[in-house]
């Protein structure tokens, strides 16, 4: 089965923000920083690229906003495609063009379309808005023949973090997102691929169950430590519904942070982060294809 390596850098607010401390609006010399710093991401996505025997299996996950000329050299060299169309740090999922979202998508025509949702099932009201808005999405990218792409989180609510605390990654969330999954479905959202957080293995199992047999999963990596990520992958690659896993800040942030404080210049950064992709391609393929 054809996996999916996905190198994400569609972070738009958090990424300027964490990266340079910087908020909206930013200036223009701040906006060509942040190209800049997403171009040598690009750049060390292509070194791994090109060495691959599977180029097929790689792909960006990047916006338009700082990504456009990203979005539209890798469409040319013929790389999977993510685009993002989700409005930056929403509670509530909304579109980043608002209702001329699918034009944007058009635009660039991405192998896959790609929504970030927070959704904990406790939250009706804020729920309902987002599957109406999720429908819409689902039934363009089925009308256009675009894969759809479902990055889910469940978020603790604070009731929920006061009963759990520091245990409601292992405790609580695995069930939450099962009965999340259970009810976006049921609304007729039914992506291709669920980008989903790492969880124990008898939770995979359950999960596995509730998607439907034409949907994948693949696993992001939530800016967790090399060493944790590491972990939850070899978790997931046991079963053959997860494909892949699209891991982004735990790649890339470390080295742009030392590019940013001179400690290494650009090359030696992008290098970096080449070497940090390639580490979880090969640490995926070692667990899914281990004799």
């Amino acid at each position: 089965m054809k996996q999916l390596y996905i190198l994400p850098f569609d972070h738009r607010a958090s990424f300027f923000r964490d990266l340079f401390g910087w908020q909206e609006p930013l200036s223009k010399m701040q906006v060509t920083k942040v190209k800049e710093a997403k171009q040598m991401i690009w750049q060390a996505f292509k070194i791994v690229w090109s060495k691959s025997k599977s180029k097929g299996e790689l792909g960006i996950l990047v916006d338009e906003e700082f990504g456009t000329e990203i979005l539209k050299a890798a469409k040319k060299l013929g790389v999977v495609v993510i685009l993002t169309t989700e409005k930056s740090g929403q509670k509530v999922f909304d579109f980043e063009y608002g209702a001329k979202f699918g034009a944007h998508i058009l635009r660039f025509k991405p192998d896959y379309a790609k929504v970030l949702v927070r959704y904990n099932p406790v939250n009706k009201k804020d729920n309902i808005i987002q599957l109406k808005h999720l429908k819409r999405i689902n039934d363009f990218c089925q009308k256009k023949k675009i894969g759809f792409l479902f990055e889910l989180l469940v978020p603790a609510e604070p009731a929920q973090l006061k009963k759990y605390g520091k245990s409601y990654d292992l405790k609580a969330r695995p069930a939450l997102s099962w009965q999340a999954i259970k009810e976006i479905r049921a609304f007729g959202v039914k992506p291709n691929i669920w980008k989903l957080e790492a969880m124990p293995a008898k939770d995979w199992q359950k999960i596995i169950r509730v998607i439907g047999k034409n949907e994948k999963i693949i696993i992001l990596g939530r800016a967790g430590s090399k060493q944790v990520v590491s972990q939850w992958l070899k978790t997931a690659a046991k079963f053959k519904e997860i494909i892949g896993f699209a891991v982004g800040r735990t790649i890339f942030y470390g080295p742009l942070e030392k590019w940013r404080d001179k400690k290494i210049d650009k090359k030696q950064a992008v290098s970096s982060i080449a070497d940090n992709f390639q580490y979880f391609i090969d640490l995926w393929k070692k667990g899914k294809f281990k004799v």
